[in-house]
């Protein structure tokens, strides 16, 4: 797939898969060719790293040979030139992390995050050198800390009419649907969004999540408690003080998995939106690149390796 800045071109070519053969070996005499093809693909994955670093240069160069004349952009300060400029020079970027696992988690044993946004992005960078920090943010005032310059980019971030006027998104990771789980056997006032309605049903759900706002207008009767985490949503439900906690489908599953318990329920008519990475908005060079990036990655089966380790079974 080409990669396309202003002038600029790169051409990847994609790993195929061959058909399974023998090959004679040196030494043992034969082996089967998929052995093979594992190290053809592995060096081509390598090879892909120097073509990723390459196609994050042609920003810059591109940036170069579009300055008007007498302005050199070697001499402007990297924040003046843009988040992808300033990444490459000072090979640090900043990342917005929520404690909302699966898509991150901070250890308090290792001082590290872990989920599956820190192992796509360290994937993503570390493959031009970059180094990745974490700041904590929380999912109301990620925006904020983004059009702030607090951090660079946050990841999982789920896109809506009214965020996509304060910040820019990537393509889309994967589609999240908005579920209920609950303690009980659901009743059939479970079977849709309107029948649920109705000031008797408690639900508790993360405040400012883009799946609150969406649900809070199916709605709006509801008796709604809001708290800060998926930890604290979790001890609403296991307290009994709401009868289910909302929130996107993965959060749901894999709350069942870890405990062995709940109902997870997708009302009739499923409420469903992108997930993706979020970034400041005029830096169309970065966004250009993260595309880049999240194409290869999908195509090549990284990002769905990543997504299934931590949600065995679901397919971003």
């Amino acid at each position: 797939m080409p990669f396309r800045y202003g002038l600029s071109f790169v051409s990847i070519s994609y790993p195929r898969r061959s058909v399974p053969r023998m090959a004679r070996h040196p030494d043992s005499g034969y082996v089967h060719t998929s052995t093979l093809t594992e190290h053809r693909i592995m060096a081509r994955r390598n090879r892909f790293k120097g073509w990723l670093a390459a196609a994050a240069s042609l920003v810059l160069a591109t940036a170069a040979l579009l300055a008007p004349a007498g302005e050199a952009v070697a001499q402007t300060p990297a924040q003046e030139q843009g988040d992808m400029a300033r990444i490459l020079q000072t090979k640090v970027v900043r990342i917005g992390a929520i404690e909302a696992f699966p898509y991150y988690r901070h250890d308090l044993k290792t001082d590290k995050w872990i989920g599956i946004m820190p192992e796509l992005f360290e994937l993503m960078f570390g493959a031009i050198g970059v180094k990745v920090e974490y700041v904590t943010t929380d999912w109301g005032t990620a925006a904020a800390g983004l059009q702030s310059g607090k951090f660079d980019l946050v990841g999982g971030y789920n896109v809506t009419p009214q965020r996509a006027l304060a910040v820019d998104f990537t393509d889309p990771l994967a589609a999240s649907r908005i579920g209920l789980l609950t303690l009980k056997t659901p009743g059939p006032e479970y079977a849709s969004w309107a029948t649920l309605d109705r000031p008797a049903f408690r639900v508790a759900a993360v405040d400012g999540a883009a799946t609150t706002r969406a649900a809070q207008k199916v709605l709006p009767h509801a008796t709604w408690t809001l708290v800060q985490t998926n930890d604290a949503m979790l001890m609403e439900l296991e307290s009994g003080r709401v009868d289910a906690i909302l929130s996107n489908e993965p959060t749901l599953s894999l709350y069942m998995q870890s405990r062995g318990q709940g109902h997870l329920v997708i009302p009739k008519n499923a409420i469903a939106s992108p997930v993706s990475i979020a970034l400041r908005r005029g830096n169309p060079d970065l966004r250009q690149w993260l595309d880049y990036a999240i194409q290869y990655y999908q195509a090549d089966g990284s990002l769905k390796a990543i997504w299934n380790k931590y949600l065995p079974g679901s397919q971003p």
